[in-house]
């Protein structure tokens, strides 16, 4: 049984103020989405239902961008983001693919569900 110690959401971009316009370009123009942003943010800033899902969520989550991942996330998830990522002392996993987070079209409330049941899985 393994015990989760954090949650990473892993946004398919860098946290760089030209990444964050260059993705708003791409969303607004383009239709250039990543999946992982459509369920945390509205065009600008946090939904607030991701907020109050997260803040009482029962494991500590981290939103990340692709500069800011420890090395050992990096190495993971090159080439699959975004995706959600569980990290414990022994081992990271991927919980939650970028299909399954697409399939969520942006709903937090779907990807709380997930996120609960993929958990439950991984821990027995």
């Amino acid at each position: 049984m393994f015990k989760i110690k954090t949650i990473y959401c892993i946004y398919n971009a860098e946290g760089t103020l030209k990444s964050e316009l260059k993705y708003i370009y791409n969303k607004l123009y383009n239709n250039i989405k990543c999946s992982m942003c459509e369920i945390t943010h509205n065009t600008f800033l946090l939904k607030k239902r991701w907020n109050e899902k997260s803040s009482n969520f029962n494991t500590k989550i981290e939103c990340l961008h692709l500069d800011e991942l420890p090395m050992n996330i990096k190495e993971l998830v090159i080439n699959k983001t975004p995706c959600v990522v569980a990290q414990t002392d022994l081992l990271n996993k991927i919980l939650i693919n970028n299909n399954e987070l697409i399939e969520m079209k942006g709903d937090v409330d779907s990807f709380f569900t997930t996120l609960e049941m993929k958990i439950q899985f991984f821990a027995q």
